[in-house]
């Protein structure tokens, strides 16, 4: 996506993050893996990827880490929208195997001055849950 692209998911509310947005999504390992935001608002991101060839394990199906890639991706948007914010915890559950094109959606579960926690789902294209996690992010400094 180029910088009009980017500025076409983002929500009025964030439009003025657009070079913060850009900086993450340029990101050489999100690249590498075709995370794309799809929207992104104060409260809520929403990014997708297709899962490659060379993001299965040995039975064909994608492997935890590249669920792992998406979720942690989402969250790093969701949490970095507005200040500088490193992650210290991510606990994450798998549903059921991972095929095809995924969506990661986030939800602030919970802001404060010093941590952001952030629930963050992903969905196969039926809409069904494969993956749950909640992270944890420490609040190096707000805008």
């Amino acid at each position: 996506m180029d910088r009009e692209e980017l500025l076409s998911v983002l929500a009025p509310e964030v439009r003025d993050r657009i070079d913060r947005v850009e900086e993450m999504y340029n990101a050489p390992f999100a690249r590498m893996m075709g995370i794309e935001p799809v929207s992104i608002k104060k409260d809520e991101v929403v990014c997708t990827m297709e899962l490659k060839p060379e993001h299965l394990n040995s039975h064909g199906i994608g492997h935890g880490a590249a669920v792992y890639a998406l979720v942690d991706h989402a969250f790093a948007f969701a949490t970095n929208i507005d200040k500088d914010a490193t992650g210290i915890n991510c606990d994450i559950r798998y549903h059921r195997p991972a095929k095809g094109r995924l969506t990661a959606r986030t939800r602030v579960v919970n802001g404060s001055r010093s941590l952001d926690v952030i629930e963050v789902n992903v969905y196969n294209e039926e809409g069904k849950l494969v993956a749950s996690s909640t992270c944890t992010s420490f609040v190096l400094k707000r805008d």
